[in-house]
């Protein structure tokens, strides 16, 4: 009776429902503050910005200034997700756009040499997967190395003159076409988000991919094949900056082999907008969705303001610390440490499988 009476008394006193937060409370929180931001953004920027609304410079039309980037963090979610990252994906989107156009100079139907090179960017994404799930580098290492191997190439593929004058049919349809109102590269865009929004939350590849991001050792106790989770997804981030890349060239009428110097920044600044825990396991792709439009339309807001590029650039940086720090406070508050993190994160790289020996479970 006594140890009974002792263990009850030692039993912690649960916190306040209000001040512990679930994960999904948390996540569905901030979906909700980003949709009410992306509501202000618009009133704010069609009362102050003539035109915002509608017209040549509306939302619409700007929407292709920033969908790229869009992509981009759509794929790089993926990795996250995962608990990696990929700095790669900015190069990768230039090196797509300048094969895809050096392979049409050479002769090429313009859709076959999209194809080729959207499978260069599968490749190079495998590429990166493969050093770092068969040679245990860590992806930061792997992908800062390809990001400069891939710029290179790009430049040294581009020459002083890049590829430009594209048939009319790829420009339109890739780059400034509309159905309606509505431009392909918004449809497109749509369609990527809807398929990797299912892919993680319906699947059960996206719910072993967010089960490795949280906990490595447990994702392989319960069965998933953690090499092939990561595997895929960097594929799937060098695919859609290879897509990326080709609805860049398509805008611009001409591929750009310096391009994805200023998509790297924004697209990891969408995903940490969008809710996505950069230490991974825990995110929602709607959030990433939303936040594309948030920060894509307070970048052009900016910029048809009239302020520069470089305080357009500035803001970007400032919502990418704020959303940081945000982070770890709701973290804080829902009882998850900083310190806890890092050391879910990296004991789950470092600790052994457990194995099966006798029936019994050992680790």
């Amino acid at each position: 009776m006594s140890v009974v009476a002792g263990a009850t008394q030692a039993a912690p006193r649960p916190e306040p429902a209000l001040r512990r937060l679930t994960a999904g409370s948390q996540d569905r929180a901030w979906v909700g503050a980003l949709a009410v931001l992306l509501v202000a953004e618009v009133v704010y920027f069609s009362i102050t910005v003539s035109g915002f609304w509608g017209g040549g410079t509306g939302m619409l039309s700007l929407s292709e200034q920033f969908l790229d980037i869009g992509l981009i963090a759509l794929g790089e979610t993926l990795v996250i997700l995962a608990g990696e990252i990929d700095l790669s994906a900015g190069a990768m989107s230039s090196l797509v756009g300048i094969v895809m156009a050096e392979l049409w100079q050479q002769g090429l139907n313009i859709w076959v040499a999209t194809a080729l090179a959207l499978l260069v960017g599968a490749l190079g994404g495998a590429l990166n997967g493969l050093l770092v799930t068969r040679f245990g580098i860590d992806s930061l290492l792997v992908t800062l190395a390809t990001q400069f191997i891939l710029s290179s190439v790009a430049t040294a593929l581009g020459g002083g003159s890049p590829p430009y004058g594209f048939p009319k049919s790829f420009v339109n349809l890739a780059g400034t076409g509309t159905v309606g109102p509505v431009p392909y590269q918004l449809i497109a865009f749509a369609v990527v988000a809807a398929v990797t929004g299912l892919g993680v939350s319906r699947t059960r590849y996206g719910r072993g991919l967010v089960l490795t991001g949280y906990n490595r050792a447990a994702a392989r106790y319960s069965g998933t094949n953690v090499r092939r989770t990561l595997m895929w997804s960097f594929v799937a981030s060098g695919f859609l900056a290879g897509l990326s890349g080709i609805m860049v060239s398509g805008f611009y009428n001409a591929a750009r082999d310096d391009i994805g110097d200023s998509l790297l920044l924004p697209a990891i600044t969408v995903v940490v907008l969008g809710g996505v825990d950069i230490f991974g396991g825990r995110g929602r792709m709607l959030g990433v969705v939303v936040a594309t439009f948030v920060l894509g339309l307070l970048t052009q807001g900016l910029l048809v303001a009239g302020d520069s590029s470089l305080t357009a650039t500035m803001v970007t940086g400032i919502v990418l610390v704020m959303c940081l720090v945000l982070k770890i406070m709701l973290n804080r508050r829902s009882g998850t440490s900083l310190r806890q993190l890092l050391t879910r994160r990296f004991s789950s790289i470092t600790r052994p499988p457990p194995t099966r020996l006798g029936g019994e479970t050992t680790s």
